[in-house]
């Protein structure tokens, strides 16, 4: 049974021999996962929120899209999507995620970010709590993200879409040593 939050066509899980295609319906987005060859709506939403290379604490690089995508059709469970306007069609941010990692139950998110000139208007949070309701209806629980520490003004926009710290002797049970990542959790529920 589907949500009314969410239209799927097709499973949530990609493979190098088939690329899968989700879609996700929010009140006034879209999300669609991108496949290879959809590369330009990619890098046109990064070249639009140039910040978002700032957020991963890598330099800025031509080829960010197609490694998304590729590494996205590449690795079951991973997705990259673009956020698009349901009344136009205008793609105005991208949302990537991992299902079911680091283990059953948990999903990443890999990437949220929405570009400059639309932000402001609620579409961030509205296209986690799409992504989220449908996350829910794909078994998931808890919502974990992570980025380099020092990037502190993230600190308080992940807090206000709902995320909590997580301490660094939770780092260190998951292995990680925990002093230059900052990793945060949401609990999910069904709506």
């Amino acid at each position: 049974m589907m949500s009314s939050r969410t239209d799927l066509l097709a499973p949530p899980v990609s493979t190098p021999e088939e690329a899968q295609t989700v879609s996700i319906a929010a009140p006034r987005l879209r999300i669609t996962t991108l496949a290879p060859g959809s590369e330009p709506r990619l890098r046109a939403v990064f070249d639009a929120a140039p910040d978002w290379f700032l957020a991963t604490g890598r330099p800025a690089d031509p080829n960010a899209a197609a490694l998304e995508i590729a590494g996205s059709a590449a690795d079951a469970g991973r997705a990259i999507a673009v956020i698009s306007l349901a009344e136009s069609g205008d793609d105005v941010g991208a949302i990537g995620w991992w299902l079911h990692r680091p283990e059953a139950g948990m999903a990443l998110l890999g990437t949220l970010v929405i570009a400059s000139a639309h932000r402001g208007q609620g579409f961030a949070a509205e296209a986690l709590g799409a992504l989220e309701g449908w996350l829910v209806e794909m078994g998931v629980k808890e919502l974990r993200t992570a980025f380099p520490r020092r990037v502190l003004p993230l600190h308080p926009v992940v807090k206000a879409l709902g995320f909590t710290e997580m301490s660094i002797a939770e780092h260190q049970k998951l292995g990680l040593g925990g002093a230059n990542t900052s990793l945060w959790q949401k609990p999910l529920e069904e709506g």
